[in-house]
């Protein structure tokens, strides 16, 4: 089972680091969790070997610069970090992507990978909307009063920027947070179809191969 431990580090990401935010005695750093994203990626693909090279030189540049932007409060390394982190995310999303259309039969395994591969589009673009926010303030969230941006208060736009990516691509609009540029809603657009079209095509052929092979067992 290779996606199992790629889920549930996803799932911690999304839930427990928006309660670490709010405790003052349980203060995780984000970039534990970015480690933890990509030690699992680096484990689920970790018999292709060009391709854990390439997510482990990613992961090593991106949680590197990542710790650097929180320890020297430097938005612009954590700029930077935002690259190897989008790249390494939309170079899992394919390799997922192309073993689900490769495949004949739905194992356990491929169903959890094909939930990860929502998830990581949803987290690739989130990385997109925060470099968008880190660039220009005003873009996505209201920009605020003061124009220091302390460690806590990048952690807590991107925890807003993945909710409002996740929003936009499960298409319930219920984030809280609303694009406040042009270029902004139209990029929610994309991905909101992109999320139509993931659930339209690639979920019903992984439905469909069950389907196929418990009709196949019974007969």
């Amino acid at each position: 089972m290779r996606y199992p431990p790629l889920m549930i580090a996803l799932f911690l990401w999304m839930t427990v680091r928006p309660f670490a935010q709010h405790i003052q005695s349980f203060s995780v750093p984000g970039g534990v969790f970015l480690f933890l994203v990509f030690l699992t990626l680096i484990y689920a693909f970790r018999r292709v070997r060009r391709l854990a090279v390439c997510l482990s030189i990613l992961a090593v540049i991106a949680v590197t610069l990542r710790f650097a932007a929180d320890h020297w409060q430097a938005s612009e390394l954590d700029i930077l970090s935002l690259a190897p982190s989008f790249i390494a995310m939309v170079v899992a999303a394919v390799a997922i992507l192309s073993e689900v259309l490769r495949a004949r039969s739905a194992s356990s395994d491929l169903v959890i990978g094909g939930v990860c591969l929502f998830i990581v589009i949803g987290v690739a673009w989130a990385f997109l909307y925060y470099a968008i926010y880190l660039l220009s303030p005003a873009s996505i969230f209201v920009p605020p009063a003061s124009t220091a941006l302390t460690t806590s208060l990048r952690e807590s736009k991107f925890t807003e920027a993945l909710f409002f990516s996740l929003a936009a691509l499960t298409t319930i609009g219920s984030s809280g947070e609303e694009a406040l540029t042009q270029m902004t809603r139209q990029l929610a657009v994309v991905e909101s179809v992109m999320g139509q079209l993931y659930l339209a095509v690639l979920i019903s052929r992984l439905v469909g191969f069950s389907a196929t092979s418990v009709t196949k067992e019974r007969s």
